[in-house]
């Protein structure tokens, strides 16, 4: 029942199978020499094939029903949702849990990439930090008048991401002594292996395990009752473990799991803990109640043991890292505590816009990990009763499948947000919107490294019995893995399929024509289409395999997959390669086409003339209910070039809106002085976090919001694009277009008792982080003209503007310096209505609210200007005399209504 596993999958089947024959060949030769099976060639093929069958991957299994059927076939159920099982299945025993009948399909876990774009010119800049200004929390009052700031207080925000780094001050609550981290819980994928037993099993296990570039290696036969003692000794005596390398404890297996901590060498400061392979247990079991072993990753860490680590003297490096710095970048932007003085375009920068919420982190680098960290996020195990309203921000994502929302780990977002409140999901769209040239076409021997996303997908058209078409793609210098390329359509019509390799290509013909594939593809209306491994041009040629489902599952589409194999001892064939379409049974046919990425290798890209930009959004990004973003610059307010468009396959709105995504400052993992904090990235990677702060906001001002709501808000209230696009427009890029926080905010305040409406006249603005608002992410200079432009078009603003330009720098001085006029300043709330006159853009001709901090703005303007009269020089006093009148009738007020006599100012 291969139709039903993926290409991964299917793969790891034919391999499987490869071995078997290899043992069974082994085993004759050894039958024909001497009777007996029993040969050292003959054990060693046996012991392969034996561990490669019990090799357990990580699975996303797609089910109708209960999964009792699949569990006894060889499923380990780690969770599920209404759709998705997230567990091992051993290699051997993927082909029998396929045959389960309520199985509809089974999907390998495939790692996600962070979707940063490519360094700009200057982004690698670090920029120096200092203290943030805080607003205050939300209290217990949910009726006006509104707390002074909103900040995400009591909302949980979720970033599945590359980790973090806990050191760093944007994570520390302020102040503390000794610090306290702001990070809840912390789950990390890459960490700690743990082998649990099922059904009580007697007799042994041998552990294989391989470390990074070396052999495989087993212990001897363990048995049951297992200790940990026995299973450190035991992988202590591998020639790749020496003691202090590895740290076992729990146990006795079955009864209790036992856990394999990877320490020393292997701890990540130099070896990445993701790139070391899973224990691979091969069990001899001669009892028990359906007996099973599994081997799970991954660790959970708890507040107490981050804020343990953050107390110590001194501080050594913490168990999980942030090695690759985007992690720990895009929490900044989410919820980081902070602002930059400094910066090369940025002056004042703030960082996190909800930074009053709890940090929930999870390290993960695939789908099924996905779904694991964003079920703990939603769930919250670390609270004694109750839940949070929480948001989860998904940075990471891939491009390539069938671009519908029908991947699993798309089925199973949906299904863990359908029908909830106090939970939502955000994505990046991606960086493949972009036409890109390939490296190759530069010169034979360039190596594409930093190369923007994009070129990835071609999208075309064929009539009834049309063709041939040919679709061409292009292989990048130096590429030395295996290229995945998916071709897919749905209706009546059906394409045969031709593959034509460069001239350079092993095999080739002569020196102008490359090999092509001995017979030409069609779909095969089998249920469970085979992988089919072929060489091109013959023996010594170039090794590629296909397979092509008629109808694969669970989106009904046809499906070509292509693998595109590395010659052996070398790479793949780079140039130009050419796909021959041409449609076979009288329909017409239209097809999308896209190459996976593979993060650590450049991927195949078309030509550029056959690139489509549209239907480029990765997964996670294409499921329905998650919130998909954009990303645009905010010096011009235009979309980035590389932001990924809609709309999906199935004709959904993507990405829903865009938010800043170009030169964002945020956190640096491992910045250990003032001036090494920070540092500047671009990209949806970057975007998502703004929109996911935002969100944070939102369930701030209403905590039982529903997924649909947050959605609609935050489009209905956009800001339209720039340029203006065509209404429903699907393949734009911008979505609904630019978000703005103050009305998605506004626009899902709860309505108050009639009792305080009837009551309330003067309405409090709502204030939120300074890194909320897109022009903080502009220059301070440009926000200042921006304030200067609204005051100067009446005459009550120019008086105004007059009397800043003169005062300003004696004010300031007297608020920073002066602690009666520091005290007064901060009890009218001054640094928020000073974020309001540079920020906001709600309510262009009252400059002033009427209402701050839930009190009469004029009354603590009145005690200021007392304050200043008394400490200020001669000047302020006879202005504050002349014009107290006029300063004490701005809050509420329209500028273009006051009266105000254009004369002298003093």
């Amino acid at each position: 029942m291969t139709g039903k596993l993926d290409g991964e999958l299917a793969s790891r089947v034919k391999d499987l199978q490869r071995l078997a024959h290899v043992a069974e060949d082994a085993a004759r030769t050894t039958r024909g020499a001497s009777g007996t099976t029993d040969s050292a060639a003959a054990s060693s093929a046996r012991a392969e094939l034996e561990a490669a069958g019990h090799l357990q991957i990580t699975v996303l299994v797609r089910v109708d029903g209960d999964l009792e059927a699949a569990e006894r076939a060889g499923l380990w159920t780690e969770f599920r949702t209404d759709r998705i099982a997230v567990g091992t299945i051993a290699v051997a025993d993927l082909e029998s849990v396929a045959a389960v009948p309520n199985v509809v399909a089974i999907q390998s876990d495939r790692r996600l990439k962070p979707l940063a774009a490519p360094p700009h010119e200057g982004s690698g800049e670090t920029v120096a930090s200092e203290a943030v200004d805080r607003g205050q929390g939300v209290g217990a009052r949910s009726v006006p008048p509104l707390p002074s700031g909103f900040t995400g207080a009591g909302v949980v925000v979720g970033i599945i991401d590359t980790g973090v780094d806990i050191y760093h001050p944007a994570f520390i609550y302020p102040g503390t002594n000794p610090p306290r981290t702001r990070i809840v819980s912390l789950y990390d994928e890459s960490l700690r292996q743990t082998i649990e037993c099922t059904g009580n099993p007697t007799g042994s296990v041998v552990l294989w395990w391989r470390a990074p570039k070396q052999a495989d290696e087993h212990t001897g036969s363990l048995a049951f009752p297992l200790q940990a003692a026995t299973v450190q000794t035991a992988l202590e005596g591998f020639n790749s473990i020496d003691p202090g390398d590895v740290a076992v404890t729990g146990g006795p297996l079955p009864a209790k799991p036992i856990e394999i901590d990877f320490t020393g060498i292997y701890d990540g400061s130099i070896i990445d803990p993701y790139l070391l392979p899973m224990i691979r247990p091969v069990p001899t079991f001669t009892g028990g109640t359906h007996p099973g072993i599994v081997v799970r990753r991954g660790r959970f860490i708890t507040q107490d043991e981050i804020n343990a680590a953050l107390a110590a003297s001194p501080r050594k490096p913490f168990v999980s890292r942030d090695l690759d710095g985007h992690g720990t970048h895009v929490a900044g932007i989410a919820a980081g505590e902070g602002k930059v003085s400094k910066s090369c375009c940025k002056k004042d920068q703030p960082i996190g816009v909800a930074p009053g919420a709890d940090l929930v982190i999870i390290k993960a680098a695939a789908g099924a990990q996905i779904l694991k960290g964003a079920t703990h996020v939603f769930q919250q195990p670390w609270l004694a009763s109750g839940t949070k309203p929480a948001v989860v921000n998904l940075s990471q994502g891939q491009l390539g499948y069938a671009g519908d929302g029908t991947r699993d780990v798309d089925i199973g977002l949906d299904d863990l947000l359908f029908g909830s409140t106090k939970r939502a999901v955000v994505a990046a769209a991606g960086n493949e919107g972009a036409r890109v040239i390939p490296a190759s076409e530069g010169g034979p021997d360039l190596v594409p490294t930093n190369q923007p996303g994009g070129g990835q997908h071609t999208r075309g058209h064929l009539t009834a019995g049309g063709g041939p078409v040919p679709i061409r793609f292009i292989i990048d210098f130096a590429d030395t893995r295996t290229n995945f390329f998916h071709l897919w359509y749905e209706g009546p019509g059906r394409l045969s399929v031709n593959l034509t390799a460069p001239p350079n290509a092993p095999g080739a013909p002569d020196a102008t024509t490359g090999p092509s594939l001995p017979t030409v593809v069609n779909p095969e209306g089998t249920e469970d289409p085979p992988f089919h491994d072929v060489v091109l041009g013959g023996t010594g040629g170039h090794p590629v395999s296909h397979r092509y489902a008629l109808a694969e599952s669970p989106s009904g589409k046809r499906h070509f997959t292509l693998r595109l194999n590395r010659v052996p001892d070398a790479w793949v064939s780079m140039g130009t390669w050419t796909f021959s379409l041409k449609e076979t049974a009288g329909s017409a046919v239209t097809f999308d086409a896209w190459f996976t990425e593979d993060p650590g290798d450049p991927p195949g890209r078309f030509d550029p003339a056959q690139q489509d930009q549209s239907r480029t959004i990765c997964s996670p990004g294409t499921a329905r209910q998650v919130i998909t973003v954009g990303s645009f610059n905010t010096d011009d307010n235009h979309l980035h070039p590389t932001s990924s468009r809609g709309p999906t396959t199935d004709l959904r709105f993507k990405p829903e809106l865009c938010a800043p995504g170009v030169l964002i400052v945020s956190a640096k993992s491992g910045g250990t002085t003032p001036n090494n904090l920070y540092t500047t990235h671009s990209g949806t990677s970057m975007a998502a976090p703004y929109v996911a702060g935002v969100v944070a906001l939102m369930f701030q001002m209403n905590p039982h919001l529903d997924h649909g709501t947050i959605a609609a808000q935050l489009m209905a209230k956009c800001d339209p694009p720039v340029p203006p696009v065509p209404l429903g427009q699907l393949d734009s890029g911008w979505g609904a277009g630019r978000v703005n926080p103050e009305k998605a905010v506004a626009a899902v305040k709860p309505p108050p008792p009639a009792a305080i409406t009837a009551a309330t006249t003067d309405e409090e603005p709502i204030v939120l982080p300074a890194a909320a608002y897109p022009a903080a992410r502009v220059p301070f200079t440009h926000r200042v003209r921006a304030v200067q432009d609204r005051l100067v078009v009446t005459p009550a603003g120019q008086l105004l503007a007059t009397l800043v330009a003169r005062h300003q720098d004696e004010v300031q001085r007297l608020v920073t310096g002066e602690r009666r006029v520091t005290v007064a300043w901060h009890r009218m709330h001054g640094p928020l209505l000073v974020r309001l006159l540079l920020y906001s853009e709600l309510r262009e001709d009252i400059l002033v609210p009427c209402v701050l901090g839930g009190k009469p703005l004029a009354e603590g303007l009145d005690r200021l200007l007392d304050e200043l009269d008394q400490a200020g020089s001669p000047a302020l006093r006879a202005g504050i005399a002349e014009h107290r009148a006029f300063v004490l009738a701005l809050p509420g007020a329209r500028l273009s209504e006051l009266d105000v006599p254009v004369s002298g100012v003093s």
